[in-house]
């Protein structure tokens, strides 16, 4: 039977369901400000005032932004590992081109309601901030697991640390129109055709 998860406030306490409800919408509301206001330009009271509570009581759940950022990271965890369950026996790139392309539609689908966080991921763990570095590996971890299935050889490793900085890279700009020229759908299809030229070159 998995073990129960207790959420604990800074200061340790369980929350109530009430508080429960609080710290949700302050979650919720950061998620909202990430998708429209850069990540460093976002204060605490924004947070707050956005879920229609204090600052006050946004410290009674989180000690400060980048707190707030990781929790939210742990929701984008999930959904990464349950797009991607059905991937990580590597069986995916026998189906040539048209394999790549679920897996890379898999991944950014997934993380379709989770852009901002990853974008913020991405960027802080570039930082080389050891709590995001942990939050951005926990996120692209059943993507390398995916990959090194169908890429197993060890000499592999950079090949699928490439690709997974590609889908990252692509999950930056997947909610714009066009980029260079390209649409959204020509992005994924351009990087299931890498994905999938990686796995077959790591095959022959």
């Amino acid at each position: 039977m998995p073990t129960r998860v207790v959420i604990r406030t800074p200061d340790g306490r369980a929350p109530g369901q009430r508080g429960l409800q609080t710290r949700q919408k302050l979650i919720d509301a950061t998620v909202e400000l990430l998708a429209t206001t850069s990540y460093r330009e976002i204060k605490t009271i924004d947070i707050a005032r956005a879920a229609k509570t204090s600052p006050a009581t946004f410290y009674q759940y989180f000690t400060d932004m980048k707190d707030i950022v990781l929790e939210t990271s742990q929701l984008l965890v999930k959904k990464t590992n349950t797009a991607l369950n059905s991937f990580e026996d590597g069986s995916w790139s026998s189906e040539g081109l048209s394999g790549a392309t679920r897996l890379v539609d898999a991944v950014l689908d997934g993380w379709s309601d989770h852009l901002p966080v990853m974008r913020v991921l991405t960027a802080v763990a570039a930082e080389r901030d050891p709590r995001f570095i942990e939050a951005y590996l926990a996120a692209t971890e059943p993507i390398v697991r995916a990959l090194t299935a169908a890429t197993p050889n060890a000499e592999d490793k950079e090949l699928v640390h490439a690709l997974v900085s590609g889908l990252t890279s692509v999950a930056g700009h997947e909610d714009a129109e066009s980029v260079q020229g390209l649409s959204k759908c020509q992005r994924r299809r351009g990087l299931a055709r890498l994905v999938h030229a990686a796995v077959t070159t790591a095959d022959a």
